[in-house]
């Protein structure tokens, strides 16, 4: 019955291909961009029913590229909204691959969801999904798709091997994202945030590339999921990577890619190596900087790597120190302004909502209007602006503007929760073939807590990821073929899967 199925739907599909291909060398002769358009969208339509119950692999891939497409939507909104249509017609059809399950995390997702709820009913924004991003209902909806999407990829169950291709295919996308945004603004197809909200203007201000963000941040990630950073330091082959992950981080001049590779790199010793490999690491990593401050004094080193590197000490220009810690206090004021009058949140307790209230939107108005002119609350026209589109540059400060001190609170338990899941699932994964793919998706949810409050953060890239995350632990805790989780250094837990486990799981 099953070959039978597969036959026709390969005859449906390959006419499907022939009646497009008459028609495309048909109208791209009268209009090409539309029709190019037209083309893409039956194509991608057409990959959804070749993946079938594999639709959930668009999510991870999706998310790694990260590209805008259409009116504000990306490659991660576009790919939520095929798994959940394609999922959704597979459950009408009773198809879909799924089994319900509760746990935990679902309760802090459904507690993040209220917080995201309430203020919406409080600050009503309307429908349009489509509209600006700081105004509109649009990041309602993105937060409302990743939960949705959460929802369906806990319950979906996989095969286990897919697993691992679809780990190749995320790192490769997220590789692919910096050039690729890099060369979309480039052509003009949108501008350079990561220039955004970092400074006081300053003609002389250190020069900065985003698209090195990635290039950075993904073979760190990949390499801390194959093997120990800190073994690799001495092999021939991987060493020169490390250095290149660290070059790109510096040479990108923005601080929290510096320390977004070390921690990476940080929880990849310490699941890899324990508590003396860290130890060691440290060091090392003392011992290099300080070969970096003596390397400067002979040949200064590019502006922009020693404006990332200012917060370490070392024998930095005092010029580039000083734009590092003037860009500090310039966002530390904004926090100060926000958290201490009421100027900026008018409710601390349960948040002001996403996006731009009415009052917001005049201010905004009025600040284009005064131009380089000082702002009324004491801050700079350039400070008065960030504020009032919510961009405070830190975690914490914006998610009280957003949700209040009550959703910040729920925020970080649903985050700090997580972690200890993923760390969980990776330590259940220690000693199999299903390790690195473990590591690989769940560093970054270990880690995101203290970036999210140390570094950088925002309420809705942080709510987004949230869901997402526990979408994909479950998925993962559910589908793939390793013992329960139990303490104890020398728990069976560690030894390889037998033959026949991997087979049985693999069978789904």
């Amino acid at each position: 019955m099953n070959n039978s199925s597969q036959s026709i739907r390969g005859i449906l599909i390959a006419i499907v291909a022939i009646a497009m291909s008459i028609w495309l060398g048909v109208s791209i002769i009268t209009s090409q961009v539309e029709t190019l358009v037209q083309a893409g969208v039956v194509g991608v339509v057409l990959i959804c029913v070749l993946l079938g119950r594999r639709i959930w692999v668009l999510v991870p891939i999706g998310v790694a590229l990260n590209i805008p497409v259409i009116r504000g939507l990306g490659t991660t909104e576009i790919s939520e909204m095929l798994f959940i249509g394609f999922t959704s017609l597979m459950l009408l059809m009773r198809r879909a691959p799924m089994k319900w399950k509760i746990g935990e995390l679902d309760f802090w997702a459904v507690a993040v969801l209220v917080m995201v709820a309430q203020v919406y009913l409080r600050n009503p924004v309307g429908l349009n999904i489509f509209g600006a991003g700081t105004v509109g209902a649009r990041p309602y909806f993105m937060v409302a798709l990743a939960f949705v999407t959460m929802v369906f990829l806990g319950m979906y169950q996989i095969r286990a091997r897919d697993m691992k291709w679809v780990f190749w295919l995320s790192a490769l996308g997220t590789l692919l994202s910096g050039p690729l945004n890099y060369l979309r603004v480039g052509l003009g197809g949108g501008n350079p945030a990561d220039l955004a909200a970092e400074g006081p203007s300053d003609p002389g201000a250190t020069d900065r590339k985003g698209y090195l963000n990635t290039i950075a941040t993904e073979p760190a990630r990949m390499l801390s999921s194959w093997r120990s950073p800190l073994r690799a330091v001495f092999h021939p082959i991987w060493a020169p990577l490390v250095l290149l992950t660290f070059a790109a981080a510096a040479y990108s001049g923005f601080r929290n890619t510096v320390a977004m590779v070390g921690l990476i790199y940080l929880a990849g010793i310490c699941y890899r190596g324990g508590l003396a490999a860290t130890v060691i690491s440290v060091s090392m990593g003392a011992v290099l900087l300080g070969g970096l401050a003596v390397i400067n004094v002979a040949a200064p080193l590019p502006p922009n790597v020693q404006r990332a590197l200012s917060p370490f000490p070392g024998t930095w220009e005092e010029r580039y120190v000083t734009q590092a810690e003037n860009s500090t206090e310039w966002r530390v004021e904004m926090w100060k302004s926000a958290l201490f009058t009421d100027y900026w949140i008018q409710n601390k307790v349960l948040g002001d909502g996403l996006g731009m209230t009415a009052d917001e939107l005049r201010r905004s108005e009025e600040i284009k209007a005064r131009g380089i002119l000082s702002g009324r609350s004491g801050l700079t026209s350039h400070q008065e602006a960030i504020m009032v589109n919510g961009d405070y540059h830190s975690g914490p400060v914006q998610t009280v503007r957003t949700v209040g001190y009550v959703g910040l609170a729920v925020l970080l338990l649903a985050q700090i929760r997580l972690a200890v899941h993923t760390h969980r699932l990776i330590r259940r994964c220690h000693g199999t073939e299903w390790y690195p793919v473990a590591l690989y998706f769940g560093i970054p949810l270990v880690i995101y807590p203290i970036f999210f409050v140390l570094i950088f953060g925002t309420f809705g890239t942080a709510g987004q990821a949230l869901f997402l995350g526990i979408g994909m632990v479950k998925m993962l805790h559910a589908n793939l073929p390793v013992p329960e989780f139990a303490t104890g250094r020398r728990s069976k837990l560690y030894q390889p899967l037998l033959t026949r486990n991997t087979g049985a799981a693999s069978s789904h």
